[in-house]
């Protein structure tokens, strides 16, 4: 297309703005021009004659013919003029929404003059080194190609569309400066990457409760044949505690599988525990029993893929089996459990099944029926298929009295299935053989369980759980460990009270005055009612000055002020044996109690403060006592 053809259609290229805006007011070059030409001859713009008083508007002016040109450019000239001023606001706009445009792009390459703002409200008419003609608002800025001074060492250069600008020091550098500014930059990524995977290992310890430190040699070599566990075997008889741990490491990433599985078999092997058979199939279960006759004791947990089959070839070929734990066995069905039950229930002494809908009340009551006079550990948990309560009626007539040393009923399906009356039947029967007893999640239990349980008939108890029974109360806790020292004079060893909500400051200082000088492992976990002043007072040294005023004042009669608690005063309690102590969800807690915490418990080496937002890294927490669960831990 020929370009007269092209200017003929009316196509046009692109314009700015204001030349669209001034086309259309017909401002244009030939109206500058003329404008010019008047300017260089002095000429004045002649004023239009006005019409005189009186006259028709109809009379037409006489007008020569050769001034009638002129005249007429005069007045369009005249008009126009007007025009344009009408608009200067306008126009004055546009003007500054292009000096905002320069000055972002001044921005966006790294450059500000000395007056400059992020802010819009910036004027550039008040700036002396505002030039608008020029491109980017100063006469100073250097274009590619020039020559420019390198800001970091001073040669001279030119200036490419690759040299980099140095915002802080307002100038541009050379080559040689630019890569070693990029050596610099990837030391610092690198050095960045180093400390997110330093923050991440302190965190996956703190997660697994253990410490940053350097391992020793034994578990550097474990270590390193967890992760070659398919050539284990060329390195021979690497011991059983070894293979224990092996065992341990490869559950915990979720490795057993069947390629694994039979590098821990050995006929000779008289205990066996998989904490992790998720991988694990129904032929490698089988290897169990072929390659190990003789075993005696065996956990298999998460062994999901367990089957009938494998219990009855269990049944037939481990005639020495007398200690069985599965956990999620759903597979095996309660006809199985029956005949399991029947043919080697005889020979179990402890006993343990957990997460199975099918292990029902015929199950429990075969094995009741056919182990339960010799069984020294009981262990029943989420048993959905468990629906009557009295088939948990059943226990205490089938155990052996004094020979129960074991016990847990936690979580049944249904609350009312575990009640007050059935624990205390249980511990009347075993209660003096009885070290540990776990009733989690039995809801429907109350204080009397307690008082008319334990506090009676279990003078060995070490180990007590009793997460989520909310139906303890705060003095019924309280007066049942006032009175356990009668009975129980060496003390817990283990207590777990996770959820017991009904409990405060005096069953808790009960507990303490009774098993403080045994006490490994304790968990307060949720106990709201708990005060800060009791745990001050519990950890605070008895000759401290407050303490001192505290008792002379309960002992003057002075009550407390109005809206305060009442006073009460606590004796300092040591646990000089406590190494686990959960303190999460105790809104009491804050950074001076785990100051004092760490000062009165000096084998604590793990505190749990999940859901203690008081708690900061800023308390001083002394040497080897590690915090878990603080808001502003870095992870």
């Amino acid at each position: 297309m020929s370009r007269n053809t092209r200017s003929s259609s009316g196509v046009r290229g692109p314009n700015s703005a204001l030349t669209e805006f001034l086309r259309n007011e017909g401002i244009t070059d030939a109206f500058r021009e003329r404008r010019e030409r008047e300017r260089r001859l002095g000429s004045e713009p002649l004023e239009e004659e006005s019409p005189e008083e009186g006259a028709s508007t109809s009379t037409a002016i006489e007008v020569s013919p050769a001034v009638t040109p002129r005249v007429t450019r005069r007045r369009a000239a005249a008009t126009a003029v007007a025009e344009v001023e009408e608009v200067d606001e306008e126009v004055e706009e546009i003007r500054s929404a292009a000096r905002k445009k320069r000055r972002a792009a001044r921005r966006n390459r790294g450059g500000k003059r000395p007056g400059d703002s992020d802010s819009d409200d910036y004027n550039e008419d008040d700036d002396p080194d505002f030039s608008g003609d020029d491109e980017f608002g100063t006469d100073n800025v250097k274009k590619f190609g020039e020559e420019d001074t390198c800001v970091e060492c001073g040669e001279i250069f030119n200036l490419t569309v690759y040299s980099r600008f140095l915002r802080e020091k307002r100038g541009y550098v050379c080559e040689n400066c630019n890569e070693i500014i990029k050596v610099r930059e990837k030391k610092a990524r690198a050095n960045q990457l180093t400390a997110r995977k330093r923050r991440k290992k302190v965190a996956q310890a703190l997660l697994n409760k253990s410490e940053v430190r350097i391992p020793k040699l034994q578990d550097i070599c474990i270590k390193k044949i967890s992760d070659n566990i398919e050539d284990v075997d060329v390195l021979g008889d690497i011991g059983q505690i070894n293979m224990i741990k092996l065992s341990k490491i490869l559950s915990k990433n979720r490795s057993l599988n069947d390629a694994t599985v039979s590098l821990f078999l050995s006929p000779d092997l008289k205990s066996l525990e998989f904490w992790d058979c998720s991988n694990v199939d129904s032929d490698s279960f089988n290897k169990i029993a072929s390659y190990c006759p003789n075993l005696e004791s065996l956990t298999l947990y998460m062994c999901g893929q367990l089957h009938n089959d494998n219990l009855k070839y269990y049944n037939s070929n481990l005639k020495n089996l007398s200690e069985l734990s599965l956990n999620g066995p759903f597979l095996i069905s309660e006809v199985m459990w029956q005949e399991f039950f029947d043919e080697s229930g005889p020979k179990l002494k402890k006993f343990e099944v957990r997460n199975t809908h099918r292990f029902g009340n015929d199950s429990l009551i075969s094995l009741l029926e056919n182990t339960g006079s010799q069984l020294t550990s009981l262990k029943l948990s989420r048993l959905d298929g468990i629906t009557s309560a009295a088939v948990y009626d059943l226990i205490p007539h089938y155990i052996s009295p004094s020979t129960l040393t074991h016990l847990e009923l936690s979580y049944p399906t249904k609350e009312d299935l575990i009640s007050d009356e059935l624990i205390i039947n249980i511990l009347a029967v075993s209660g003096e053989s009885l070290i540990s007893l776990n009733l989690d999640g039995c809801t429907n239990l109350t204080d009397t369980f307690l008082l008319d349980g334990i506090a009676k008939f279990c003078p060995n108890l070490t180990h007590l759980s009793i997460k989520n029974l909310d139906q303890i109360t705060d003095k019924g806790f309280e007066k049942v460990f006032n009175e356990y020292s009668a009975v129980n004079s060496g003390g817990l060893i283990s207590v777990n009270l996770t959820k017991v909500t009904g409990l405060g400051d005096k069953a808790i200082y009960s507990l303490l005055k009774h098993s403080a000088h045994t006490l490994v492992e304790l968990s307060l976990n949720s106990i709201n009612n708990i005060t800060k002043e009791f745990l001050y007072q519990v950890f605070t040294d008895d000759h401290q000055q407050y303490k001192k005023k505290l008792l002379k004042s309960i002992k003057d009669g002075e009550e407390a002020e109005e809206g305060e608690p009442p006073l009460v005063y606590f004796n300092q309690i040591r646990l000089p044996l406590l190494t686990t102590l959960d303190l999460g969800f105790v809104r009491a807690v804050d950074d001076e109690i785990l100051s004092l915490v760490g000062e009165n418990c000096p084998k604590l080496s793990i505190l749990e403060v999940y859901g203690d937002n008081r708690c900061t890294s800023r308390a001083q927490i002394r040497q080897g006592l590690m915090v878990i669960g603080r808001q502003n831990d870095e992870i």
